[in-house]
């Protein structure tokens, strides 16, 4: 089985799915629920927003991959690369870099880089208006300190995709750059409404190639399925700035 010794080391078994080897890391959350579908623990907020005539208002949910939490064990990372290599084989002869999105696929593109020997570069975030009491903070993506060069054939590498919204941006900073955006790689999509192709405005299909494929229900705070917990405060808006709060089913 794996498990997780006295000294906090993850032991692998294959035979488990990626996500069940995320919980051994402690990343993982589902909101436990009663038999009748009561919540017995915190909702999370999520990064993606969405307009009402009081403002932008997070989508909330009631599951959580932190992916950071298996950066802090390489061989776990080591694991997902070896897998997802199996399955970039019949395309890993058309990419020649991989391009980790800021900042959850940092990591594992670098894992991937030595377990397809490939090239790896990054994206990075560069701050165009700073954080307010009632906006966030702006950011563009730009290649600092790496760059793609002429005709090179890119694979993008997230931790987790939903919206695709730092995907396009993505895209279009590559294929400004004369490059081409040929695959966009995850660990988990958790997408309603994307599974294994992407359209955007350069190609009319990009390959998507999950870890684990699983959708994940998101609700607008007026949701008839979460209004009451709303307004309860039932709800940790930072997921990972309050992790250990989250994972006590929202006690300290």
């Amino acid at each position: 089985m794996n498990e997780r010794n006295a000294s906090g080391i993850v032991r692998i078994n294959k035979n488990i799915s990626p996500l069940e080897i995320l919980d051994l890391c402690d990343g993982y959350y589902s909101c436990p629920k009663d038999e009748n579908g009561k919540r017995l623990g915190p909702m999370v907020g999520y990064a993606g927003r969405y307009e009402t005539p009081d403002g932008k208002k997070q989508w909330v949910g009631d599951i959580y991959a932190n992916f950071s939490k298996a950066e802090e064990y390489p061989h776990v990372l080591k694991y997902f690369a070896d897998q997802m290599r199996e399955k970039l084989l019949p395309m890993l002869d058309e990419i020649d870099v991989f391009c980790g999105a800021p900042i959850g696929g940092y990591a594992f593109s670098l894992m991937l880089g030595l377990a397809c020997d490939r090239r790896v570069i990054k994206a990075e975030k560069k701050v165009i208006k700073t954080a307010t009491a009632y906006e966030r903070e702006k950011t563009n993506l730009v290649f600092g300190r790496h760059e793609v060069r002429e005709c090179e054939r890119v694979a993008i590498v997230e931790d987790v995709c939903n919206n695709f919204a730092t995907t396009d941006q993505l895209i279009d900073l590559i294929e400004e750059a004369e490059g081409r955006a040929i695959a966009i790689i995850c660990l988990l999509n958790r997408s309603l409404t994307i599974d294994h192709w992407y359209i955007s405005k350069y190609n009319a299909g990009i390959p998507v190639i999950s870890l684990v494929r699983m959708p994940i229900p998101e609700y607008k705070q007026d949701d008839p399925v979460v209004a009451r917990d709303i307004a309860a405060g039932n709800v940790i808006w930072k997921p990972k700035d309050e992790w250990d709060r989250l994972k006590n089913n929202g006690t300290k």
